[in-house]
This record gives C-alpha cells, structure tokens and sequence, in this order.
C-alpha cells in the first residue's frame, strides 16, 4: 500500500507520482529536447518518410495518411514551447475529472499498419497508449496551440489527453486529497460504474482500477472523495457515495474468494489495445486486477515483470517451463511474461482432455491473438479476457504453439519485495 500511494499521489521521499516535484524533475529534464520529440514522431508517425511498406500507417478509411496529415499535427504541437530548459511549475499539477485515452499525438484519428499483415490493423492503433482514469494525478507539460490537447506526465508514462477533461488542482487541494488518501483508499470493484454526487448529478463511469480518496464508512455505503472542475478548470472535490458492493477499502483481503470475486468481474470483457474504449489489454488487465489488493504493476508488460524479482526460464524447453511453473506457482499472485504479453497464474487443476486427469496450470489473462502456430502464419483470436490452461497442445487446433513454448517465459512473484531502482 505505501508503494501504491508513492506512485499515486505521494510528494516527498521515496515519491514517485506526478505531483511530485523531483520524479516531475527527474523524468522530464532528460525528455523534452523538441527535436528528439520531432525525430521520433517522423520515424513512426510520418509515411513520407518511412521506407519500410510494413510500418505505412492507415486511417479509418484504410488509406495511407498523406504528409499533410503528420504536418498538421505537428504543426499543432508547438514543439518550440519546449525549447527552454524544463522549469517546474506547481500550478501544472493536475488530475483526470473523466477518463481518458492517452495518445502517442494529439489527435483521435487511429494509425494502423496494413489489414493484411498478421497481427495488424484493428484494432491495433499505434497511437493508443493506455487509458487515464477519473482521479488519477498527473502533471502537464505543455498544450496544442488549439489548446485541445494537453502533453501530461502520468506515474507511468508521458501521452496526449483531451484537455477538457483535466483539471489544475491547488495545493490545497492535493494536500486534502493526500490527507483521506492517507487514511483509507478504496478501489472500484465493479466495471462501467456510474458515479454520481451527493446531488445525484452524473459525473462519469469508474471501472475496476480505478482508486479514490474514502472518506466515511457505514453500514452498506462507501463515502468517497472525487475531482470535478469548476467554471475555469480548477479541481474541487466532490463526494460520492458508493455501495460496498461495488468498492472496497485497500488492500482487499488477498484470499482465494476476493482473487475470484475480482477475476469475475473483469473476465469476458473485450480486448482493447491501449485501453481503447475502456477496456483492457494484457497489461492493463494485470494492473486492474491487482489495484483492489494495494499491489502497484507499472502499465506495461515488461515493466510489470522486472518490478519484481524474477526467474527468467527463457532458455529451458516447455516442459521444463510447466513443470517449474506447477512445482514453485503461486497462486494468483504468479505473474508469467512470455514476450509483450503477460498472465495470471491461477493453480493447478487436473487436465479434463486426459484420462489420467494429470496437473496442468490454468492462467487469467486478457489476449486477442496470442495463440499461433510457430511459423506465425495464422492467429486464433480470442479478444477477451479469459480462463486460459497452458497445454502443450490444443485439442481444437494441435498447430497451435504452446503460451509456455515462446522465446520468453519468465515468472515473477507478487509477494515478493518490489525492486528499488
């Protein structure tokens, strides 16, 4: 839990939240150089001068975007407000009124690479990021010169966010939402919530992952502090009052139950790549799912397996993999990272397609099209979150290479003391 509130909304030693003066330093003294920024948006972003017809990008209409469109964008950028030597400002301190995506640019129009290439096109959008939710810090580093776009820095990562739905908070302000934070913070526990004040005025959808300020307790309710912005886009806080049912004080109880009642709500919900449309990817589906028990994961999915100690089984076979995996997993708190993408270790079950009925490891992950032959030549998606045995061959398509045969499997342990950088 200290480790959650450090990387939330914690200022001052060992902080490393966005309203935190040093981490904002730290991070953003070696990041803003316009012409590194501008580098790398012509290198991914710019098909005019992208040689390799693999990384074209595509619009909705599935036409390549021309010139004009990279040079509006940037245009709109002014990267020279990022010419100066970074200079703090405390009044940049802010936090998400509504949920966002986050954007690689400032701009909703998705780049996809060619629908014909496998693993690419929708619902791949190299521009989502991650998706921002209601409450959460961060700090803004510049804004589009149509001010429709912020550039902000979260506890994770640096992306574009619709401006209006970001909110400058005051030091009072921070400083009150540290102190409930510090009593008690509660996680949502139920998806698409919709969260009403004290006047029943409809404020916004809050979904598993995302964490509030609590302030009073009774008997079935929750009473929460959030964020809305005022005439000028200041943050003030509201109250909220939720049932038990569908927030809980952090950190749940790690039991088998609670580990269950979570993976209940999340699972058979649609991929989304980057948290598009709300949903969750691989990485994000571990960070959800874990937020209600005060485990802090970092957004992406090799992060998320370097946070911690890690055994790295890489260069040993598939069997050797699942028979350290059965012998040494925990349960539900045994991550496996097999290249991109990461799972839930769930236990061991016996197999129900053998007559000997022998262990085999069951997995909670969230996967589009993970399983493939070796040759990559075709992807059985999936695009959901779901229950997923690691089998050393799929009776419903024996070509199917094994999760635990790829080039990476490395396991990591959630009870374990988290790496100090």
């Amino acid at each position: 839990m200290r480790e959650y509130y450090n990387h939330y909304y914690a200022t001052g030693v060992n902080a490393k939240s966005p309203w935190d003066n040093r981490y904002i330093k730290e991070t953003l003294e070696k990041s803003l150089a316009p012409y590194i920024l501008e580098q790398k948006i012509r290198g991914s972003f710019d098909n005019s001068s992208n040689s390799n017809p693999k990384k074209i990008g595509y619009g909705v209409n599935f036409r390549p975007y021309s010139a004009v469109w990279i040079n509006e964008i940037i245009a709109n950028m002014n990267l020279k407000q990022f010419s100066s030597p970074f200079k703090y400002r405390p009044n940049n301190r802010g936090i998400a009124v509504r949920n966002l995506l986050a954007r690689a640019l400032p701009t909703n129009d998705p780049f996809f690479y060619k629908l014909s290439l496998p693993g690419e096109g929708y619902p791949f959008d190299n521009l989502q990021e991650s998706a921002i939710w209601a409450g959460a810090p961060v700090y803004i580093i510049g804004e589009t010169s149509d001010k429709q776009w912020l550039l902000v820095l979260t506890s994770s990562y640096i992306a574009w966010v619709e401006s209006d739905r970001i909110a400058k908070t005051s030091e009072s302000f921070i400083k009150k939402w540290q102190q409930y934070a510090k009593q008690k913070m509660v996680a949502i526990t139920k998806n698409k919530l919709s969260i009403f004040d004290l006047e029943n005025q409809y404020r916004f959808n809050a979904y598993i992952g995302a964490v509030f300020p609590g302030k009073n307790i009774n008997k079935n309710t929750i009473t929460v502090l959030i964020p809305i912005a005022d005439t000028y886009h200041r943050a003030k806080i509201s109250f909220a009052r939720l049932n038990k049912k569908d927030a809980k004080i952090m950190p749940l109880e790690a039991t088998p139950h609670n580990f269950v009642t979570i993976m209940s709500s999340l699972l058979g919900r649609p991929y989304g790549w980057g948290g598009m449309y709300f949903y969750n990817d691989c990485s994000a589906e571990l960070q959800s799912l874990y937020t209600p028990f005060g485990i802090w994961l970092p957004r992406n999915s090799s992060a998320q397996i370097n946070a911690r100690e890690k055994i790295d089984l890489s260069e040993n076979s598939m069997e050797e993999h699942l028979k350290h995996l059965l012998e040494n997993g925990k349960k539900f708190i045994t991550i496996i990272y097999i290249g991109a993408h990461t799972i839930t270790y769930m236990g061991k079950y016996p197999n129900p397609n053998s007559a000997a009925h022998e262990p085999i490891a069951l997995t909670f992950q969230n996967v589009w099209g993970n399983l493939k032959p070796a040759d990559g030549s075709y992807r059985a998606v999936v695009g959901k979150s779901v229950l997923l045995p690691l089998l050393t061959k799929y009776p419903e398509d024996p070509k199917i290479n094994s999760q635990a045969n790829h080039k990476y499997f490395q396991i990591s342990f959630l009870d374990k003391t988290m790496i100090q950088e």
